[in-house]
């Protein structure tokens, strides 16, 4: 009687820990999931933002001016490269920090 309780607790140990992978393995799908849904909504941000200031109308261009305060880094990055032009040796001491 002893043996067949000790396997019905084993048994249901193993059960417990299957379920909790399985539920860390949903949460961990679902957070990827939200993380390829942020990089989309902020590429759709972006093109709808910069859009008119290449010529595609998304949206009026005051609006897309409004708009440029919420995106300061990327337009300082845009604005670096820009300065520094295809600069591929520089990009690479930059990335290594300090001044070169």
């Amino acid at each position: 009687m002893l043996m067949v309780l000790e396997k019905i607790r084993s048994f249901l140990r193993e059960l417990l820990l299957f379920i909790k992978g399985f539920n860390q393995a949903i949460l961990e799908q679902s957070v990827e999931a939200l993380q390829a849904e942020y990089v989309e909504l902020e590429n759709a941000f972006l093109t709808m933002l910069f859009g008119p200031l290449v010529g595609v109308k998304t949206i009026p261009v005051f609006l897309s001016l409004e708009l440029l305060e919420a995106v300061k880094e990327e337009v300082s990055i845009l604005e670096s490269r820009g300065f520094r032009g295809e600069d591929v040796l520089g990009d690479l001491m930059s990335s290594l920090g300090g001044e070169w």
